[in-house]
């Protein structure tokens, strides 16, 4: 046995029986909860064993810390991992575990200090340590998605697999979802999905981060993520089209202010300008080829204010003085969208649809054992 782990002066024994006697209080509730989860973490010894505990924990966890500001890492995590595993009830046991997660992302071994971090938030949830080592494993996460490693088959340097570092991120949601962490953590998610071509997974993503976290600032880069995702994808079916004039319209609502609205605008009304001429050559063709109704149905879907607007009215005029059956009852007309000051007060509007009735408020999310400046609740549903 280490000689440092016979010491201890009478300060120490002070501390100790102090520390023990509001430590007991934790251990039985953890061990009650089932957060402990080994048989020997469910055994609550009483208060003098557990001051024992502590004492002989406290030296051990000192020792630690001298070898660990010596240089001798692989020493210090040896005698952490000895403290955790022999004196898990005590109040060393999740310091402990903590500096093992930071050893071994001391030594650039991120994907063991992520899971010992891992271990501290399975395992000791009302730590103080929690939302320190949610921060640590965000930051090791996100170092994964750019750093290369060289712990792979034949040590040929490679970032982390896309499906590993996505699983870090979504953990890290899942731990702390009221945290500040847990927004970041699922709009990165949609980043990389993206980046591997997996388009509607990093919709479902970014629109995870829309809903769930409305008054977050990543919730507007995850509204523009959504837009540029689907204006990347193929526009020729209409209902993709509106879908994608939708998204945008509720942009510029929300974000009049922003110059990327104006971007938006006008790229949107590009985008319209081509498929009302579509649409209308598409007309032409089907009236060329006797086919009236189809024809009438296509220059009925131009939009109002595109340039071949006029024209396809015309020919709509010219079919019904044939056949006034041919052209279908008027709908409302779907207007090309503008730059006006303020669009919603538009009365040609055509914007998202009305907002749904208020759902019934949720029962109470439990609270997170997060530092309170740390904490971004969900609002309700509306």
């Amino acid at each position: 046995m280490d000689p440092d782990l016979n010491v201890m002066n009478t300060p120490h024994k002070l501390l100790t029986l102090l520390t023990a006697a509001t430590f007991l209080a934790t251990a039985n509730s953890y061990a009650i909860l089932g957060i402990l989860k080994d048989d020997k973490m469910q055994e609550v010894p009483d208060s003098a064993e557990l001051a024992k505990q502590e004492a002989a924990a406290l030296k051990a966890y000192e020792s630690a810390q001298k070898a660990q500001s010596d240089g001798k890492l692989g020493r210090a995590k040896d005698i952490y991992e000895d403290v955790v595993e022999d004196y898990p009830l005590t109040s060393f046991a999740p310091k402990a575990q903590f500096e093992i997660g930071a050893i071994y992302e001391k030594e650039g071994r991120e994907d063991r200090a992520f899971d010992s971090y891992q271990d501290l938030i399975n395992r000791y949830t009302g730590s103080d340590l929690f939302g320190e080592a949610v921060r640590r494993q965000f930051e090791i996460t996100n170092r994964s998605m750019n750093t290369k490693t060289s712990r792979v088959i034949g040590l040929i340097p490679s970032k982390a697999q896309p499906s590993r570092v996505i699983e870090m991120f979504r953990q890290i949601a899942d731990n702390a979802p009221y945290s500040k962490y847990a927004p970041l953590a699922i709009y990165q998610i949609g980043v990389i999905n993206r980046k591997i071509g997996k388009e509607p997974e990093s919709i479902l993503a970014f629109e995870e981060v829309v809903e769930s976290y409305p008054d977050d600032p990543k919730a507007k880069e995850a509204s523009l993520q959504i837009i540029e995702v689907r204006g990347d994808r193929d526009t020729r079916d209409g209902r993709q089209l509106e879908r994608y004039q939708d998204e945008v319209a509720v942009f510029i609502e929300n974000n009049e202010e922003d110059p990327r609205s104006e971007e938006l605008r006008a790229e949107l009304g590009k985008l319209q300008d081509r498929e009302a001429e579509k649409k209308f050559n598409i007309g032409r063709y089907y009236e060329k080829k006797g086919n009236m109704r189809a024809a009438a149905i296509y220059y009925q879907d131009v939009l109002s204010g595109t340039p071949v607007y006029g024209a396809a009215q015309d020919r709509l005029k010219v079919l019904s003085a044939q056949d006034p059956n041919v052209v279908l009852p008027p709908r409302a007309t779907k207007q090309k969208v503008v730059a006006p000051s303020n669009v919603k007060d538009r009365p040609d509007y055509y914007g998202p649809p009305p907002p749904k009735p208020p759902k019934l408020e949720a029962a109470p999310k439990p609270q997170m054992r997060v530092p309170e400046d740390d904490v971004l609740p969900i609002p309700s549903a509306s």
